[in-house]
């Protein structure tokens, strides 16, 4: 039966639209909360970006404290004889609040990554990504990101997870008669990387920033390519930072949108970038791809067409560093094969991380769209 994933509901994708400062932003708004109920005043705080001169992406997206307006909570606080503190006295607090608040802010990492790269890469290589996603349902290219952006990705997803913000992974199995069904994935974690993650993650951050940014409308712009009005959108997002364990782990064979608007899940497209550097080929942890026969492309641009109609083959994609991988989100079956069956379970090194994006769509009659070439590829493949 469809799997349906960790993050599916549509409470998880009413987030607002993630750029680097709104990711931020809601780090900042816990402490903010904190500071209230203490009592006093609290400064707001604004975060600011330096901008390309050429884009509209911000180049480097260190948060700036910029103080914009005092919140006021009054509090009757009283001298030891009674009398109320003085104007002065309230001010120095207050400022001695803004410097503490100011020392806290200050301390944001600056991101490493190349903003520009990710961009330029999305862009040049956008064409070919609408044209694959047209007559393939999926695109894959495996030199995204350079090996040392990769291993960065990877350390920071690391310390996520020594930070604790990883859980055991679930998913709802959605049975015949319609009603859900919960199970663990043993052996896999993952967590919601969120503007909280910024200060242990800030590249991985701004690379979910830039590529919402980037990626919905540059394949909107290629309308002509897809022939369909996809209208995809950066307006809401869904994304999930999953490790999966050496010695057998695996994901069953699932769609990621079984269900689509019945329970308001608008994802259209899945993205997904690996951060698994030296990788090597019997690692395991393949993501593999239920396809139509004559939809079959292998990895170095054969395409095969023997007009099997309702004859499936599978793609089998190794989750090596670099790999980014794109695909329709409501309409691919596709499972994660054995990762490093024989391996120890403690081998660090055969963690499988994989960082996936969901894009939704503002067109809500391209979800599960009658007639689709890859409509019928989930009774297929669940048959």
């Amino acid at each position: 039966q469809p799997i349906r994933p960790l993050t599916t509901t549509i409470t998880n994708m009413k987030r607002t639209a993630p750029t680097a400062s709104q990711l931020v932003q809601r780090s900042l708004y816990t402490h903010q909360r904190s500071c209230l109920r203490r009592g006093g005043a609290v400064t707001s705080i604004g975060i600011g970006t330096s901008r390309c001169a050429s884009s509209d992406v911000s180049s480097s997206f260190r948060p700036v404290a910029v103080p914009l307006q005092s919140i006021h909570r009054h509090r009757n606080t009283r001298s030891i004889n009674g009398n109320v503190n003085s104007i002065s006295s309230l001010n120095h607090r207050r400022h001695n609040q803004r410097q503490r608040q100011q020392r806290n802010f200050s301390s944001f990492p600056s991101p490493t990554i190349s903003t520009s790269q990710i961009q330029s890469s999305i862009l040049s290589n956008a064409p070919q990504i609408a044209h694959h996603l047209t007559t393939h349902g999926y695109y894959t290219t495996t030199n995204f990101l350079p090996p040392p952006t990769i291993s960065l990705l990877r350390s920071q997803a690391i310390t996520l997870r020594t930070n604790g913000r990883f859980e055991p992974s679930w998913s709802e199995a959605i049975q015949s008669d319609g009603s859900v069904t919960r199970f663990d994935k043993e052996g896999v974690f993952a967590c919601e990387p969120d503007g909280q993650d910024y200060n242990s993650a800030p590249d991985l951050i701004t690379y979910m920033s830039v590529l919402l940014r980037t990626l919905p409308q540059a394949l909107n712009d290629q309308s002509a390519i897809m022939m369909e009005d996809v209208q995809l959108s950066n307006s809401t997002f869904n994304a999930k930072l999953a490790v999966t364990s050496p010695g057998g782990s695996k994901y069953p064979l699932h769609i990621d949108n079984p269900r689509g608007v019945e329970v308001g899940d608008t994802r259209k497209l899945t993205c997904i970038l690996y951060l698994n550097p030296g990788w090597g080929e019997g690692d395991g942890g393949e993501l593999r791809m239920f396809l139509k026969k004559q939809y079959n492309e292998d990895e170095i641009g054969n395409y095969s067409n023997d007009g099997g109609e309702e004859e499936l083959t599978t793609v089998d994609l190794s989750p090596e560093g670099g790999r980014l991988l794109l695909f329709w989100s409501d309409e691919i079956p596709h499972e994660v094969l054995a990762t490093a069956p024989n391996a120890s379970v403690d081998d660090e090194s055969l963690d499988r991380y994989a960082l996936t994006v969901w894009v939704p769509t503002e067109n809500l009659l391209m979800l599960h769209r009658g007639g689709s070439k890859f409509g019928d590829l989930k009774d297929l493949a669940f048959r």
